[in-house]
């Protein structure tokens, strides 16, 4: 099973921020959870700093960081980046959702 995918949209908005936002060097994109309690996840993308808790991966040119022990909340989505209405940002979706995405 694939770690996650990114659609081409995702991969240029990442590019974009990692170069207008003057990320420090060293620092990848991290993918997560942010746990606020036992039923409340949400996922999270923003880069960071490897820790030595964190795993890394290349995936599809984009250098990512993770914590192994939370792949099973996002293992196997896609990440797309979608402006519309004046909003813009970053979205998980299931693979199943993602045909039309990604083709």
């Amino acid at each position: 099973m694939q770690l996650i995918e990114f659609t081409e949209s995702a991969i240029a908005a990442i590019q974009h921020y990692k170069n207008t936002l003057q990320i420090p060097e060293g620092y990848a994109l991290r993918v997560g959870i942010r746990q606020k309690n036992a039923q409340d996840k949400g996922l999270v993308i923003g880069f960071d700093e490897k820790s030595d808790k964190d795993k890394q991966a290349l995936i599809q040119g984009v250098d990512v960081i993770y914590n192994a022990g939370q792949v099973f909340f996002f293992a196997g989505l896609l990440i797309d980046f979608t402006e519309r209405e004046g909003r813009k940002g970053f979205f998980f979706v299931e693979k199943k959702k993602a045909n039309s995405l990604v083709n």
